[in-house]
């Protein structure tokens, strides 16, 4: 039992100084990654969906107060055109602003 324990823990305490002397090394080329991929198509464009049908619904009531304020298209733009661009219109990958 003791033997086992030992070996245990000998192999837990060899696997943690391994990662700790692992070297991380960036090569930027500009191209977008696998994972910045599945991130963008899993998780972002969804995200980006949703704002869109909820910036498209939050316009439309708004409309109330931004027809007699003059400010329709600043409120289009921010609510729904940000949102539609970021979901439908850019590289997929690629989460920087233009």
């Amino acid at each position: 039992m003791k033997l086992k324990l030992n070996a245990m823990l000998f192999i837990i305490i060899a696997s943690m100084t391994s990662i700790s002397f692992a070297e991380y090394k960036s090569f930027d080329d500009g191209s977008t990654s696998e994972g910045e991929i599945a991130v963008d198509l899993l998780l972002a464009r969804p995200l980006g969906l949703i704002g869109t049908v909820l910036g498209t619904a939050v316009h439309g009531v708004g409309l109330i107060f931004s027809i007699p304020g003059d400010n329709v298209s600043e409120s289009a733009d921010i609510l729904v055109k940000e949102p539609f661009h970021y979901t439908f219109n850019r590289p997929l990958g690629h989460f920087e602003s233009d």
